[in-house]
């Protein structure tokens, strides 16, 4: 059998699908992954606007439009770009594979370790400009937008900018850091990831069995738990990529899921809280606790 595979065009997707391709092809011999490149909306905000909101759907939509249309059996997505509310049809088949979901500070190797007063970091996400503002209140932030290699190549020109922050996955996945620069993973308690960060995502349609038994043979159900908690958060809250908030699910030793998260709190600080449950209720905790973190929020608007 053969299905055809869509991805976006940059280096990180060409190797997130390419990976994909090679666990299909382990877990069911015989059948034959081709990849079809797709650029999608939020490919050509990243490469021709500098800075711009992030919108949910904008690195998906393409492709599940291709899915929608019979023009490809399956897309590989990262699952934190993947909406909360699939297109009618449509269902995510495998979670296959998690990296490292925290962020990461890059700075020049030859300076300080820790920001001076005034330094500016570069990032794209409110989540991580927020969080970023909660602990180094003496640094500035600015926006920057494009894809991984362009971020660190701009570090490099840029000698204004201090440092940036980006998701330890993507750096894995793409080889690392130059040489000229340094990777320091921020502790996830502080920095809390987005949700669905350093996971990938299958996507195929529902009326086609045959792909989704295949693409099922890929799937991590311990990867599956913890973005579903973390997905049942953010639909709960509301909003999607531009939202100022993170979350984090960890299996637990006994069995459960640790879900954290963090959101921006009414008074413009930062509101975290913490929730553990079974794995079986996985997307439940997300929303129980969204639940839990709006009655937080509600309390300070009266207070």
């Amino acid at each position: 059998m053969k299905i055809r595979l869509g991805t976006r065009g940059s280096r990180l997707a060409l190797w997130q699908a390419g990976r994909v391709a090679e666990l299909i092809g382990k877990a069911n011999p015989g059948t034959v992954v081709e990849l079809a490149v797709v650029k999608t909306s939020g490919d050509e905000r990243s490469e021709f606007e500098e800075i711009t909101p992030e919108q949910v759907g904008e690195f998906t939509t393409e492709l599940e439009k291709m899915l929608v249309q019979g023009k490809i059996e399956a897309a590989v997505h990262s699952a934190k770009d993947l909406p909360t509310r699939l297109p009618k049809g449509l269902l995510v088949a495998a979670y296959p594979e998690r990296a490292d979901p925290r962020d990461a500070l890059v700075r020049r190797s030859k300076g300080s370790k820790e920001p001076p007063k005034g330094a500016v970091i570069a990032t794209g996400s409110p989540r991580r400009d927020m969080l970023w503002r909660e602990r180094w209140k003496e640094t500035e932030t600015r926006g920057i937008r494009g894809n991984v290699d362009r971020r660190m190549e701009k570090l490099q020109m840029e000698s204004d900018l201090w440092g940036l922050v980006l998701a330890c996955a993507g750096i894995d996945r793409l080889g690392g850091v130059p040489g000229t620069l340094v990777m320091e993973r921020l502790d996830s308690g502080w920095m809390v990831p987005a949700p669905g960060q350093g996971a990938l995502a299958v996507e195929c349609r529902e009326d086609n069995p045959m792909v989704a038994r295949i693409l099922k043979t890929i799937d991590d159900p311990r990867v599956r738990a913890c973005v579903e908690a973390e997905k049942g958060f953010l639909c709960k809250w509301g909003g999607g990529c531009s939202e100022s908030l993170g979350a984090l699910g960890t299996l637990q030793p006994n069995g459960t899921i640790h879900l954290q998260a963090a959101v921006k709190d009414p008074r413009g600080g930062v509101l975290r809280a913490q929730m553990e449950g079974p794995v079986t209720e996985a997307e439940l905790l997300g929303v129980r606790l969204a639940e839990e973190m709006r009655r937080g929020a509600e309390e300070m608007r009266r207070g």
